[in-house]
């Protein structure tokens, strides 16, 4: 995948992101929601109900094959099967590397709502408040382990940035761009006033987006030079090319 084409696709769910926080503005912050057995779920214990959102949208996702591809990643579902929905993969398979840390993305994203959302709590919003919260932490974990494959495109073009593996600063100062960092959060503050979300909110937030996606970029540059593993091409596999 290009970098043109991967930042081509880093800036559509930087769009969505914006304007799926819009969509979460207009609930009450519900903090039942959040809190573990707060609201009963037969059959469950130990887990909130946007955890219980999250775990049903990635399995339903699953089903449709959206985590046999290479760049998507789920949350919190185990997905240890591929799906039923026999496609075709073209995109090649990345070295092993691990997932944005799931509670560190949670934590971060609710200590934003209070900031976002009027304080209340509103029952017969619950369903709507979860389904928005998957929603958006969904595409905030996709537009984080896409720094996968923005490292991997920038070891294409500049492979010496290999040698500095075992120097994560150098090597983080190498990945970063600051002038597509500045395009990212002057686009992002367009769509902000666009969408009428607080500014300092959507900045906070792309710019924890931007130190976590480097972070990743680090962790997969130094992963490639500990194993001198390369992608493995999927295009014969018969399996799911599109994501839901």
């Amino acid at each position: 995948m290009p970098l043109s084409n991967i930042r081509a696709k880093l800036d559509r769910l930087d769009e969505q992101i914006v304007a799926r926080l819009k969509d979460r503005s207009w609930f009450t912050l519900n903090q039942a929601v959040y809190q573990p057995d707060a609201i009963p779920i037969v059959g469950r214990t130990g887990i909130s109900l946007m955890e219980w959102a999250l775990e049903g949208l990635e399995q339903y996702h699953a089903s449709l094959g959206r985590y046999d591809i290479p760049d998507q990643h789920p949350i919190l579902y185990r997905h240890d099967r591929p799906s039923p929905v026999q496609r075709h993969i073209t995109q090649a398979h990345l070295p092993v590397i691990e997932a944005p840390p799931r509670d560190q993305l949670i934590q971060f994203y609710t200590s934003l709502l209070p900031k976002l959302c009027r304080p209340g709590d509103e029952p017969h919003y619950y369903g709507e408040t979860v389904y928005t919260d998957a929603d958006l932490l969904s595409r905030l974990n996709e537009r984080i382990y896409l720094g996968a494959f923005i490292a991997y495109s920038k070891l294409q073009i500049k492979p010496s940035i290999l040698a500095l593996a075992m120097d994560p600063q150098r090597l983080r100062a190498a990945l970063r761009d600051a002038e597509r960092e500045r395009t990212v959060l002057q686009r992002v503050k367009r769509s902000a006033q666009r969408y009428d979300v607080p500014l300092n909110i959507t900045m906070q937030l792309f710019r924890w987006i931007i130190e976590q996606t480097l972070d990743l970029e680090v962790r997969f540059i130094q992963r490639i030079a500990g194993t001198g593993s390369e992608p493995v091409d999927s295009s014969t596999s018969a399996n799911n090319d599109i994501h839901s």
